[in-house]
């Protein structure tokens, strides 16, 4: 990490500043005061990809394999967000713990103008190349018509919903968690409004649930006026537009692991689609975009409401030096993270029957394969929810190795090879079974990691104690 001239900071004392919430108050109470309401936040996200979920599943099977190729394009939005939006909370959040507020103030600022500029770079290609990318992503000449559709749309929303990523984490870093959570329940609202009336009023299929699902990850950007206008230490002032590089790197190596998650994912994806299409055909293209945009995806997104909500409690108390409230945050995400993450799939495997047939339209083949994939994929979401959290905690206190190789673990090193060696010997039901292995093999290598971490803190907290001692004496 780059030494920062005190001369150019307003430093305070680290306990001093420290008096902030995030530093005084009861963990317990802060705990479920940020996480339950980001897990808030994301349940209005799953609102409207239900809606979305059931009128894609009337349309047909081509058009639920093109919704499914076409939301590639939001998976890879999520990954940008989440680089600069995660390595931007971290780092300001360790900023502000330690004190130094202008230097907090200018990084997030520069991270906004970071995300702008970087999203419609991309937003730009990807419109002009929409048509052989989604060839790239699995499309077959069935499925290409609607996720040309889906994703034509998508390129043009993709600048404003990374920037809708960034800004409600740094919402939840300015101590103002329910505003971030607020603006994802406008945008859900809005997004099942919409699809509704234009597929019902106007009978508009696959562009009805593009505009849902762009404007449902969109809307929070509308954040910016907040971070504009209102009295926060992250206001961000004109001159932050002169990106330092030292900055943006600290930021993208600090996000690099929750990057690597989504980018990881959006290979894998990719990598399913092609498999699945070659080996199974397009019902099993439809039954995994059951998955990975509706079922799977929502549990996925209850998981990030518990990473995005403690990641400024540990990022802030470790900077602050207060490493017994590190530790007790952290005990504490994974126990509700394990309790949680098994009460939902033991209610998906109860009622799966009906979950899936909410998706499917009446199709009896699709039905079956979707909810035997549900079955087999979600079996392991429990080991798989903690995998997400272990990362974010070493994410959180910058230790990037270690966080990036537990999220890439699970999403690639494990996962690829498994879809080609078990399809290999199993035909496409390898592809489903290599998801589940990969949890397993993921698991023991994050909670190995975990348990040494905890030994280390535990030793460090006590290194502080005699050091202080020392002094009064």
């Amino acid at each position: 990490m780059k030494n920062i001239d005190v001369q150019e900071q307003t430093i305070i004392n680290p306990k001093a500043f420290a008096e902030r919430e995030l530093g005084t108050k009861n963990i317990k109470s802060l705990f479920y005061r940020y996480i339950l309401l980001a897990i808030l936040g994301n349940i209005f996200l799953v609102i409207p990809s239900f809606v979305d979920g059931n009128i894609v599943g009337q349309l047909g099977t081509k058009e639920m394999a093109g919704v499914g190729i076409g939301y590639t394009v939001q998976v890879l939005s999520r990954a940008i967000g989440v680089l600069i939006g995660v390595g931007a909370g971290a780092v300001v959040a360790l900023r502000l713990g330690a004190g130094k507020i202008d230097e907090a103030r200018s990084i997030a600022g520069q991270s906004i103008w970071l995300g702008v500029i970087l999203s419609t770079v991309i937003s730009i290609f990807g419109y002009i190349y929409n048509e052989p990318l989604m060839r790239l992503f699995g499309a077959n000449d069935a499925a290409l018509p609607s996720a040309i559709q889906f994703g034509n749309q998508a390129w043009i929303f993709f600048p404003f919903q990374v920037l809708a990523v960034i800004l409600s984490i740094l919402a939840i870093l300015d101590e103002r968690p329910g505003l971030s959570t607020w603006s994802w329940l406008a945008g859900s609202i809005l997004a099942a409004v919409v699809e509704l009336i234009l597929f019902h009023k106007f009978q508009y299929g696959v562009v009805a649930s593009a505009w849902s699902n762009n404007i449902c990850t969109s809307f929070p950007c509308l954040l910016i006026f907040y971070f504009l206008f209102s009295k926060t230490l992250l206001k961000p002032k004109l001159k932050d537009i002169r990106i330092k590089f030292s900055n943006i790197i600290e930021v993208n190596a600090t996000g690099f692991a929750s990057f690597s998650i989504q980018l990881t994912m959006f290979i894998s994806i990719i990598v399913i689609n092609n498999l699945l299409a070659s080996l199974g055909g397009e019902l099993h293209v439809s039954a995994f975009t059951i998955q990975n945009g509706y079922i799977a995806n929502s549990l996925i997104l209850l998981i990030l409401g518990i990473t995005t909500g403690i990641q400024p409690l540990i990022s802030y108390n470790y900077g602050a030096r207060l490493y017994n409230r590190v530790r007790e945050a952290t005990s504490l995400g994974i126990k509700f993270t394990l309790i949680m993450s098994i009460c939902f799939t033991a209610l998906l495997f109860i009622y799966t029957d009906s979950i899936v047939r909410f998706f499917t339209g009446g199709d009896a083949a699709l039905q079956d394969i979707a909810v035997w994939s549900t079955r087999v994929l979600n079996f392991t979401f429990p080991l798989g929810a903690i995998i997400l959290l272990i990362s974010c905690y070493f994410e959180a206190i910058e230790q990037n190795i270690k966080a990036t190789f537990i999220a890439i673990g699970r999403s690639f090193i494990f996962s690829i090879p498994l879809f080609y060696i078990l399809s290999h010997f199993l035909g496409v039901n390898g592809v489903w079974y290599s998801m589940p292995v990969a949890d397993v093999l993921s698991f023991i290598v994050a909670i190995f990691f975990m348990y040494r971490e905890f030994n280390r803190l535990k030793s460090i907290n006590e290194n502080e104690k005699y050091r202080d001692i020392e002094e009064i004496i």
